[in-house]
């Protein structure tokens, strides 16, 4: 049993369309953090990433809760990963006249007020609003003002909304678990932070999160978040498409593609599938890599299209990297680098908790802990507690008292 006695516990929770998870943890110190127990459940009332369901996931919820920690309250709010497949994302600069004085503090909170006033889109949540660089005068961009003389002060800033319905669906989700939701991250932007590491983000990198319901795609490039989106297809697709075409249940499918997936077998090995009615299923692994292989390719012509018409790929990129629960299948490392034409790497966390270490699935959990643990990324991303201005501003003013001394 273990005692959670004078620890200052902290609870990330990850709803994806196969499973959900929660997880508790202490921190330790700045970025550093223990893992003190979690828990996972079958997801239910959430299809293609979607909550479609809200009795039924607000229920999964508290199972997966209780199973963390048992009975015990969690008294801190609760942070969450978010799905909105129609995300809308965009760069924006704003600036202001402060009249050639030294900037200070004061001056850097009127250029994020403003940003944040900007930012408002009629039936859209803004989740995350990202500091780039700031601007002096239209032709100096860095990344500390502070001190500095100058005519005009603007700052560059990433904004993430979503639909404000499927944030209200889930913040419905945990009142209905008796549970306050104070965070929400994009669920492509925590595998990221999971996944990329300080050198792939500034050199040029694209996080995919091969999920069950859907896809997930972030690209970094000078260190910062350019680009993230999402598309419909993902592990689950591939098991229907096992499912339909050997015409076998879906479970055995499911069993089939983790046992005997695969997208580089040229082979006539046969495969013999016991089949609910005591019969036998042959099946051949070229049959089964013919039925697989074209999934995933399209997955990732759909990603790549989407990168090249936002000029992502031209911008730098120089590395694909691989996560998700889907990404474990046989050659996939080799089928992404010949259809991006960038070296690719499979990332998987690396976790003292043997439960979620080396396991890529778990890419979006382990992310809302490094977010929730690491000061630095708080301290830039989180401006997304609550639906009114204030609280971003809030935020934004934490995040200029933090960062600039």
């Amino acid at each position: 049993m273990i005692n959670f006695k004078n620890k200052k516990l902290e609870c990330v929770i990850d709803i994806g369309s196969n499973k959900t998870v929660c997880v508790i943890f202490d921190l330790q110190k700045e970025n550093a953090f223990n893992i003190l127990s979690w828990g996972q459940k079958k997801s239910n009332g959430v299809f293609k990433s979607q909550i479609n369901n809200v009795d039924e996931v607000s229920k999964t919820i508290k199972e997966v809760l209780n199973e963390a920690i048992g009975k015990k309250k969690i008294k801190n709010r609760l942070l969450s990963n978010i799905t909105d497949i129609r995300v809308h994302t965009k760069k924006s600069y704003n600036e202001v006249d402060i009249g050639g004085v030294n900037i200070s503090k004061k001056e850097i909170r009127k250029i994020c007020k403003k940003s944040i006033n900007n930012s408002c889109i009629f039936k859209k949540k803004l989740i995350h609003s990202i500091p780039l660089k700031f601007n002096l005068d239209k032709n100096q961009f860095i990344s500390d003002p502070l001190g500095i003389y100058c005519e005009k002060l603007g700052l560059s800033t990433f904004n993430v909304w979503i639909n404000s319905n499927i944030f209200k669906n889930l913040e419905n989700c945990f009142k209905k678990s008796e549970l306050s939701l104070e965070e929400v991250v994009d669920s492509g932007y925590a595998s990221s932070i999971a996944c990329l590491d300080n050198s792939e983000k500034e050199e040029g990198s694209v996080c995919i999160d091969i999920g069950a319901g859907s896809s997930k795609v972030a690209a970094f490039f000078k260190g910062g978040l350019e680009y993230l989106d999402y598309t419909t297809l993902g592990g689950n697709d591939v098991t229907n498409d096992i499912k339909n075409g050997l015409e076998i249940s879906n479970e055995l499918a499911e069993y089939i593609k983790i046992m005997h997936g695969g997208l580089e077998f040229v082979s006539t090995k046969r495969i013999s599938v016991n089949l609910p009615d005591g019969n036998k299923k042959i099946i051949t692994q070229n049959l089964l890599q013919g039925i697989i292989k074209p999934r995933y390719e399209e997955i990732f012509e759909i990603i790549r299209d989407k990168l090249d018409k936002n000029l992502i790929i031209k911008m730098g990129i120089n590395k694909i990297v691989l996560t998700g629960g889907a990404s474990q299948i046989t050659g996939l490392q080799n089928l992404s680098e010949k259809i991006f034409n960038r070296k690719t790497r499979i990332a998987k966390p690396k976790s003292s908790f043997s439960q979620i270490n080396g396991k890529p699935e778990f890419s979006t959990i382990f992310g809302l802990i490094k977010i929730r643990s690491n000061i630095n990324i708080k301290k830039i991303i989180q401006l997304n507690s609550g639906n009114k201005v204030y609280n971003l501003m809030e935020r934004f003013d934490n995040w200029v008292n933090e960062s600039f001394m």
